[in-house]
């Protein structure tokens, strides 16, 4: 690819997760809300709503290497159409609860299919020695706008404009319009980039060489299972907030991330992978720990909310979402250790089902624990599952200087 059109398809990209991450924002940014305004759920049926909104992601490698002839970009833009579904059921239709479920999964199924897609695209695109600092880069795009969504949530709710008691619920109804815009930025980029190899293999890929990738996405699938559930559910639930404060709290997560991103990415290519396994395992099990001490201390009265310890809480748990910053250091080691570039996106794929293997497991598992041991061992479980960080630093090789790829 020329170097022009290589920076015309980066500029068409930035666009495009700025859109997604606004649509996501949109609708990740409400979804414990919405189930708990509209549905009235519990800890424990909150925990199983996971398996029908998790278990797209172990079908994305069946996906994958179905479609895997379309090449990346065109994959995208049927990721994208089926988030579009999902967004205009749930954002115009007032779905009862088992449709909701249904086009929460097609919603879910898109989504979950754009991810490994997103992290090959976006290496593919950065220049030679700099692919830790380009995803870096682009995980900057995404916390931004992002936090402009979170933005738009908490003013949305706080004034009265946004509703769940409303026909139309206007965020999943913006969403939808954003998401319009990245199908059509992404079907005109892969009618003008030159395509990348596709997939040559179109059976389910396991290698033993890929081992310490698959280690850190089955720990991640546990650990996520923090930023998506549980972490919000104590603010909503043992707090009493409703979605304008989780949203303020998104937005302080996401300011500090649009900082974390790039210097993550730095230091991903200064350090290399084995170093920065450690670091995230050091600060999934401090923040994670932290969040747990806290949570049980409320949820054992000893202290109410409106207590001045009430900021730790929200402290730790803007802490315990911004591990999610770490993310690229997963993908970045499976473009080092790969055979074959072809096959990088397919095994992103196959770690995106482990990692959902681990979250459908997880979730309901850890929903019953809080509800029969109390919360703060949720937190102290998937502080424990760091473990596997550790693990896979010890198996990989680790080759230094900026911009290498150490395997």
């Amino acid at each position: 690819m020329s170097q022009q059109k290589r920076q015309r398809a980066i500029r068409l990209f930035v666009v495009v997760l700025a859109l997604t991450a606004l649509a996501n924002g949109l609708g990740n940014n409400i979804l414990s809300n919405y189930f708990n305004e509209v549905f009235h759920v519990d800890e424990v049926q909150r925990g199983f709503i996971e398996i029908p909104r998790e278990s797209p992601g172990i079908l994305c490698m069946v996906l994958v290497a179905a479609l895997g002839f379309l090449g990346n970009l065109w994959m995208s833009v049927v990721a994208q159409a089926l988030v579009l579904v999902g967004f205009l059921v749930m954002g115009w239709m007032s779905p009862g609860y088992g449709m909701m479920l249904a086009f929460m999964f097609i919603h879910s199924l898109g989504m979950h299919l754009f991810m490994p897609l997103n992290d090959a695209i976006s290496m593919d695109l950065a220049e030679r020695g700099k692919v830790g600092s380009t995803l870096g880069k682009f995980k900057g795009v995404t916390t931004l706008f992002s936090m402009a969504a979170a933005v738009m949530v908490f003013f949305g709710f706080r004034t009265g404009f946004f509703s769940f008691q409303t026909g139309i619920i206007l965020p999943f109804a913006i969403g939808g319009a954003a998401t319009a815009g990245a199908v059509a930025l992404l079907a005109l980029m892969a009618l003008s980039v030159p395509r990348q190899d596709g997939v040559k293999n179109h059976r389910l890929l396991f290698r033993k060489r890929y081992m310490p990738y698959y280690m850190v996405t089955l720990a991640y699938g546990c650990q996520k299972r923090i930023k998506i559930v549980f972490a919000p559910w104590v603010i909503i639930n043992l707090l009493g907030q409703g979605a304008d404060t989780v949203a303020l709290l998104t937005i302080v997560t996401y300011l500090a991330g649009t900082w974390a991103a790039p210097y993550i990415g730095k230091m991903l290519d200064r350090w290399g992978v084995r170093r920065m396994l450690l670091a995230e395992a050091a600060y999934i099990v401090l923040s994670f720990s932290v969040m747990g001490l806290l949570a049980g201390m409320l949820a054992g009265g000893a202290f109410s909310p409106g207590d001045w310890r009430t900021w730790l809480v929200y402290g730790a748990y803007v802490l315990c979402v911004l591990f999610e910053q770490f993310n690229m250091v997963h993908s970045y080691m499976m473009r080092a250790i790969a055979l074959d570039p072809s096959e990088v996106t397919q095994t992103l794929s196959v770690g995106l089902s482990v990692d959902h293997v681990m979250a459908i497991i997880a979730s309901p598992v850890m929903g019953i624990i809080w509800h029969t041991w109390g919360v703060q061992y949720v937190f102290w479980l998937a502080a424990v599952s760091a473990l596997f960080q550790v693990a896979a630093a010890a198996m990989t090789r680790e080759t230094q200087g900026a911009g290498s790829a150490p395997v």
